[in-house]
């Protein structure tokens, strides 16, 4: 360490570029390692990733291929011939997608944009978001959606909630929802706001969630009932397509490939039914496949593969001939010591270890780097995908994690080998006596 350090004082540039070039390389590396372990990890609330399945709508159109109608959710009837009593799948939830309301509180000119996510009763068993006040709705509040509109005979629905002013909508919302109407969490809960206008009560409130979680995240979670898929009108087209997205968590033992046959084999029946209209292309993905490149054949893991070679050997390449250049101003230092002795084990050990130091204090303040860059641009970095576009929040426990750590050794090791072996192998190859006798 002693001589690392002299070494670094004499040549401070070469230190520095040295330093500053492994930085830069593994703050890189580590954005990416980081979004594809965010996006994919089993990580609150949603911690069933690798076992979940997403389906993401599908196109209904006549069997001859025409009056194609674009990709939608699924109407109970779908869903149920679909999904139900699915052989290797330990849960089924639904959620009505990522809409757009205007919250405010009852008499009241402040008003929010917010998202909405209408969501199955089930679903704050699988997803684990962390209430902070109050509770998920119960089922008779999940029920009570139901009634919250009827038809009427000059209008398609009418609001049950503002005709008696019994509140049937009872919803879930964010931290920071909470805090911006009603000042806490606590006073939230058991309060009334209007949301689209229609009063709702407020039962739970849970701690913000990211919207780099595509399918968990929104502001508020109401549920599915209220989207009434019992008042559509009667409709062939109807009878097929709604509002409904499944979330399938899979078994331990079941196997993706399982169970898309056996969906595609119920759909082969449910459109053989002597429907007018059929089912077309039913889009079923894993969550990696949800994620990235969905509806492409490309994989994300080659993908990301080939990504983080392309960053970690061109710049090792020419960070080679910085340490090739730095290995020629020591050819005497290497030349004496063999004199003395020392193999080429020896000699090539010694050199690797003082170039990993350095790269190690590079892949420190690579890390730090990369912290910073992902906290700073989260929105356009982790903010895309099936979530509309909103505020990617990457909080300090997402950032420090123990495999992060180990990820960063890694990589710190690999630019090492793939940087320094060469020159230092080249440099203790030459003759010694042609070295000593000033031929170098």
């Amino acid at each position: 360490m002693k001589q690392l350090i002299n070494l670094m004082r004499q040549h401070r540039f070469y230190a520095a570029v040295t330093i500053l070039g492994t930085a830069m390389t593994l703050a890189f590396v580590m954005i990416i390692v980081m979004i594809y372990h965010f996006r994919t990890a089993n990580l609150e609330p949603e911690v069933f990733r690798t076992r979940a399945m997403y389906d993401a709508g599908a196109q209904v159109s006549r069997p001859d291929g025409t009056n194609n109608w674009g990709y939608h959710g699924l109407s109970r009837r779908a869903f149920e011939a679909l999904y139900d009593s699915l052989p290797g799948v330990d849960a089924v939830l639904w959620h009505g997608g990522l809409a757009k309301a205007v919250c405010s509180l009852p008499a009241s000119s402040d008003r929010r944009s917010v998202f909405v996510r209408a969501v199955s009763a089930n679903w704050f068993e699988h997803f684990r978001c962390d209430f902070v006040a109050g509770r998920p709705f119960t089922q008779s509040e999940y029920d009570a959606g139901r009634a919250a509109f009827e038809r009427s005979a000059d209008e398609w629905r009418v609001s049950q909630s503002r005709q008696d002013g019994v509140v049937r909508r009872f919803v879930v919302v964010s931290e920071r929802l909470a805090r911006q109407l009603f000042g806490s969490s606590t006073a939230a809960v058991g309060s009334q706001m209007q949301m689209d206008f229609e009063p709702v009560q407020v039962v739970g409130v849970v701690s913000d969630v990211s919207s780099i979680f595509q399918v968990a995240y929104a502001d508020v979670w109401e549920p599915f009932t209220l989207l009434h898929e019992d008042s559509r009108p009667a409709d062939p087209v109807y009878d097929l397509l709604g509002n409904r997205y499944a979330v399938l968590r899979l078994g331990p033992d079941a196997g993706v490939a399982d169970i898309r046959t056996e969906v595609g084999r119920r759909l082969d029946r449910l459109n053989g039914s002597g429907l007018e209209y059929v089912l077309r292309d039913l889009r079923l993905y894993t969550h990696t496949e949800y994620t990235f490149f969905r509806g492409s054949d490309l994989d994300a893991r080659l993908v990301y593969a080939l990504l983080l070679l392309v960053l970690m050997v061109v710049p090792a390449v020419g960070m080679s001939g910085l340490v090739h250049a730095q290995m020629q101003s020591r050819m005497s230092e290497i030349a004496i010591r063999k004199a003395y002795g020392a193999t080429n084990a020896d000699i090539i050990g010694q050199l690797f270890r003082e170039s990993l130091c350095t790269t190690l204090l590079g892949g420190v303040l690579g890390y730090l780097l990369s912290c910073l860059l992902l906290f700073a641009g989260s929105t356009w970095l982790l903010g895309a995908g099936g979530v509309q576009q909103a505020d990617a929040v990457v909080s300090g426990d997402l950032l420090l994690r123990p495999w992060l750590f180990f990820a960063v050794l890694v990589a710190c090791l690999l630019f090492n080998v793939f940087s320094t072996l060469l020159p230092v192998w080249m440099a203790v190859k030459r003759n010694i006596s042609y070295i000593l006798v000033g031929g170098e």
